[in-house]
């Protein structure tokens, strides 16, 4: 029973994954499972602090220095689709730029290896949160410095997440949700301890801390040097410079072509292998796949469906498939289309074409925002499949009229957008709808996910998709589609507003347990995705990032989808 799983997990008989399973079967609420897991994490009756080795990962742990036949080729080049142009951690929004933050920035902790709910240190070296999970203690590694040699102690933590919470961009929600007041709530407790204390139990404050969005740690000194009259958090210089703690830091910062990153020499944790990190620009499926063929680059997660098949055969790579928690979607325009229209568009929209014809086998069909790897799916909610009939019956309904002409857009040099878009203009034109394609560079597109352009000005249709922050159906749910999240305040790119939703969003955010989690989410995708569609679910994706066969060290989390960590590869000998 729950008493018996309890005094295992306090007496260490029972490793987490083992008490995460029984919780499960016990059929015990996700905050009881958290709290159980504290337990094993404790270790005793007496709270002690969790502690490892600061750098460690479990690859790292399975592969020490020491007797490893290591390549003196110590360069790693990766590549992007697309440019980064906001790079100001605390803002941006967008996988690529956090995937380029884990190499120069850090969090307090982050998830321990393909764990969604175990965490290892970063920036922290210890920390421990009372019974009730009020009170959260992190110990700071004393060494701890950033790239402008001013010194990362308890307080320019503190402060860095006072700008976080009070410039209140992109990714604010995912601490915010937890610390409304940080001058009141965070506290400095020494030169190397902060102290993090909530009005009510938050259960899940450990993985928002552990996220790569939001909660990176940046240097007070250059805020206070270059912050103006004008621009309080010095915003405009951050999103162009970076200032961290993590163990490489920028020589080249070109943000529409390449990035250069030597290593910091006074990082605080373990020397990593690599000293230059370089994430090259390049928009072309074909291309990336070229310069990963040619050995030229190292490292790519953007190669297309098709590309993966044939580059599985390559003995020169690895591909390396993992299952996520992101789910896929086209966004429609709230403003310019009504609810019977976005309901006929999802009628009309190619599910199984898209996901065996498309995809791959990359992925698997959807009802919903979200993916069945997170807590609160409800698997009861049906799925759409290709209707054409009901759709021109809803959009005749719905006032559009044969020959009428909408916009769909997506980025350039996307093969897999490409395709998708054109089984639905296909499809479309069946019906006697015109769907004009648009594409555009990366930085407009990511202007439109999460700038402050009037919705009368949006395409009607935008691709795009969302994984959470942390393994949480709120967190999925908020930034899209709450009337709160819409322009840069979130990523609600098609301004949907529904005061039901929001109002039970609102009660999904406080939910105590699983029960209420579960009901709650299954009450707001049924809205989101039938009574008043927001998107085109279609598909959960599952994820491939291609390596030379001589890196070693990789390890792919559900959560840092398309990312890698830095710290523990390294490439072999052969």
């Amino acid at each position: 029973d729950a008493l018996g799983l309890l005094l295992a997990a306090r007496t260490g008989r029972l490793t987490r994954r083992q008490i995460l399973s029984r919780g499960l079967q016990l059929g015990l609420s996700t905050p009881a499972i958290l709290a159980l897991l504290a337990a094993c994490q404790r270790g005793g009756e007496n709270a002690t602090p969790t502690t490892a080795p600061a750098g460690a990962t479990p690859q790292a742990a399975q592969t020490p220095t020491a007797g490893r036949r290591e390549s003196e080729n110590r360069e790693f080049v990766v590549l992007f689709f697309g440019g980064v142009p906001d790079l100001d951690p605390q803002s941006a929004y967008d996988n690529q730029a956090s995937a380029l933050f884990l190499a120069c920035y850090e969090m307090l902790i982050k998830l321990k290896g393909e764990s969604t709910f175990e965490y290892e240190p970063m920036l922290a070296r210890e920390w421990s949160q009372n019974e009730n999970f009020t009170e959260f203690t992190f110990k700071l590694s004393p060494n701890a410095v950033f790239h402008d040699g001013s010194p990362c102690d308890a307080d320019a933590v503190k402060r860095s997440f006072t700008r976080f919470l009070k410039m209140g961009r992109g990714p604010v929600n995912v601490i915010s949700r937890f610390v409304e007041d940080p001058d009141e709530q965070i506290q400095v407790v020494d030169p190397t301890t902060i102290k993090f204390v909530m009005a009510k139990p938050q259960p899940l404050f450990l993985a928002a801390m552990a996220s790569e969005y939001g909660p990176l740690v940046v240097s007070p000194k250059a805020w206070d040097e270059h912050k103006t009259a004008t621009d309080e958090f010095a915003h405009d210089w951050f999103s162009q410079n970076i200032v961290g703690t993590g163990p490489y830091k920028p020589v080249e910062l070109l943000q529409q072509e390449r990035f250069v990153f030597e290593r910091f020499d006074q990082y605080h944790g373990e020397r990593p292998f690599f000293d230059r990190i370089i994430a090259r620009v390049v928009p072309e499926d074909a291309t990336r796949r070229q310069l990963m063929e040619t050995g030229e680059a190292h490292g790519c997660a953007y190669i297309n469906p098709e590309d993966l098949l044939a580059m599985k055969q390559n003995p020169n790579l690895q591909v390396i498939e993992y299952d996520t928690t992101e789910v896929d979607w086209i966004r429609m325009n709230h403003a310019l289309l009504n609810t019977k229209a976005r309901q006929g568009f999802c009628y009309a929209w190619p599910y199984q074409e898209v996901i065996e014809k498309v995809l791959r086998g990359f992925a698997r069909s959807i009802n919903g925002p979200i993916a069945d790897t997170v807590i609160g799916y409800d698997p009861s909610i049906p799925t759409y499949t290709t209707d054409l009939q009901k759709a021109k019956q809803l959009l005749t309904e719905a006032g559009i009229k044969e020959g009428d002409t909408f916009t769909y857009m997506y980025s350039s040099g996307d093969q897999t957008d490409a395709a998708m878009a054109q089984l639905f203009q296909a499809n479309l034109a069946q019906i006697g709808i015109r769907l004009e394609l648009q594409q555009v560079e990366r930085a407009a597109l990511l202007e439109l996910a999460y700038g402050d352009t009037p919705p009368e000005q949006r395409p009607h249709f935008l691709s795009g998709g969302w994984w959470p922050d942390y393994n949480d159906s709120w967190n999925q749910i908020y930034p899209n589609y709450h009337s709160d999240s819409v322009g840069s305040k979130g990523s609600n790119a098609m301004f949907y507003r529904n005061p039901e939703v929001d109002r039970l969003m609102n009660q999904l955010k406080d939910a105590a347990s699983e029960d209420e989690i579960r009901r709650l989410t299954g009450q707001i995708v049924k809205i989101l995705t039938w009574d008043d569609p927001a998107a085109i679910f279609y598909a959960q994706i599952r994820k491939a990032t291609v390596l030379q066969k001589d890196i070693r060290g990789f390890v792919p989390n559900p959560i840092y989808i398309n990312s890698y960590n830095f710290w523990a590869m390294w490439r072999e000998a052969l």
